[in-house]
């Protein structure tokens, strides 16, 4: 192949792969995917300290699982 061929399949190739992205680009905004953009932060603001509390307790219990398996396999 000399170097023109190869600049026109990484052009047609870049042009399928950009516009496979739009579509799932397109497809995430029709199915809601970026409707809720306050979810986040009005969740910092009205969370309770026991739903703060349960967070870390979930935290805390994925780092012992964690450190378990890791000793396991140490084994």
């Amino acid at each position: 192949m000399d170097n023109s061929a190869i600049l026109w399949l990484e052009l047609a190739v870049g042009i399928i792969i950009s516009f496979i992205l739009l579509g799932i680009f397109i497809w995430g905004i029709k199915g809601g995917q970026f409707d809720d953009s306050k979810k986040m932060m009005d969740g910092l603001l009205f969370d309770s300290t026991a739903d703060l509390q349960d967070a870390i307790k979930k935290d805390e219990k994925v780092k012992n699982l964690k450190e378990a398996k890791a000793l396991k396999n140490a084994k």
